[in-house]
């Protein structure tokens, strides 16, 4: 095979895994989206609390706090995803937005919106970055 066609054949496989990639995310946040709906309702659903005892507003308030809760990581991986979708557009998809390193196929096979390598990762978990 001629380089040019090796070149072309690599930039096909590349939009190929890109396209994959881009569909993966679109569909998280597509539920990210139905969820983030789904937890407003059950936090807006409000029974009257005048008669209510003191267990059921126990349970309301935590039925409450624990969607909200879900809402706000919910709402910082939908953030994490329309990142990954801008680097995906810029061409910068897959690289670590600290050390400029490939991140690793698996780690990008499990969480497509993953903005570090590993050892990136690791440090941004420990506060270090």
């Amino acid at each position: 095979m001629s380089p040019k066609a090796a070149a072309m054949a690599a930039k096909t496989l590349k939009k190929e895994a890109g396209d994959r990639v881009r569909k993966r995310l679109l569909a998280k946040r597509d539920e990210l989206i139905q969820d983030l709906a789904k937890n407003r309702q059950v936090s807006e659903e409000t029974i009257d609390e005048s008669a209510q005892d003191m267990a059921d507003r126990a349970t309301s308030a935590y039925t409450k706090e624990f969607a909200y809760s879900l809402s706000e990581s919910d709402r910082k991986i939908l953030l994490l995803i329309e990142e990954a979708l801008g680097r995906l557009d810029a061409g910068s998809y897959g690289t670590c937005i600290h050390c400029s390193q490939v991140v690793q196929e698996k780690r990008i096979e499990a969480v497509p919106w993953a903005r570090h390598c590993l050892d990136c990762q690791e440090l941004q978990d420990k506060g270090l970055l």
